[in-house]
């Protein structure tokens, strides 16, 4: 916000200056537009670059913090972006975005929920967490909703059509699934992982999603391999 209230002053300035001297004294304030717009775009790329530079270092030293297991410690430290979303739009939902992911993937599902909801849309890893949420809390209206407007924003995703999917044909609405992964090959041409989940769909088999390896295992939908052979070991 400060960011182009910043912008906009210094075009208004520059309008009205070039408007005076070019006018001869008098105020010509067509004169002056061109110049106060190219001043209002270079301004603000200027300061929308610094504070996303502020914000970049800020996720920096929050990440030493959890690759080091010291996951609230690491969350206070992405909070202190907060103040630099007074200067930017967008940066505050994607910091909400960044700490949800974090809690969602420490399994604290019920302290990343209001984080997730308030998430930047195009995050598509985080409202495909809160989509997952609302599935695991079998809130199934809630859940669609999440996921048509993360696959609007992000078309080209394949893990997000497929998450959708999943959702839906685990809740027990095969029909529908099946729409979702036709509508993500038309976005997704040559898609094989999703064209092999549509056929299986189609002949009422199941999908596949280890696949996607780690990106998949971070929803908690699955076990990854090492904690399957674990929990196996255990039963015998």
């Amino acid at each position: 916000m400060y960011n182009l209230l910043i912008s906009i002053a210094g075009s208004l300035v520059v309008t009205l200056l070039v408007g005076f001297l070019v006018g001869g004294g008098e105020l010509q304030i067509v004169y002056g537009i061109v110049p106060g717009l190219i001043v209002l775009g270079a301004v603000y790329i200027i300061l929308a670059r610094r504070s996303m530079k502020a914000v970049q270092d800020v996720m920096a030293r929050a990440q030493v913090d959890l690759q080091a297991n010291r996951i609230d410690r690491g969350i206070e430290t992405i909070k202190e972006a907060y103040p630099i979303g007074k200067w930017q739009f967008f940066i505050t939902s994607q910091v909400d975005g960044q700490i949800g992911t974090v809690l969602y993937m420490s399994q604290r599902f019920d302290e990343a929920e209001p984080f997730l909801k308030r998430s930047f849309k195009r995050n598509w890893v985080a409202r495909a967490m809160l989509g997952t949420l609302l599935y695991k809390r079998k809130r199934y209206d809630e859940m669609e909703k999440v996921f048509e407007e993360a696959v609007i924003a992000n078309k080209k995703e394949s893990l997000l059509w497929n998450l959708y999917a999943y959702c839906m044909w685990k809740s027990g609405q095969r029909d529908k699934a099946i729409k979702v992964l036709n509508r993500a090959v038309e976005k997704l041409e040559g898609d094989q992982r999703t064209e092999s989940n549509l056929k299986a769909l189609q002949n009422n088999r199941k999908m596949k999603m280890r696949g996607w390896n780690l990106m998949w295992y971070q929803f908690h939908l699955d076990r990854p391999p090492a904690q399957r052979q674990q929990a196996q070991f255990r039963r015998r």
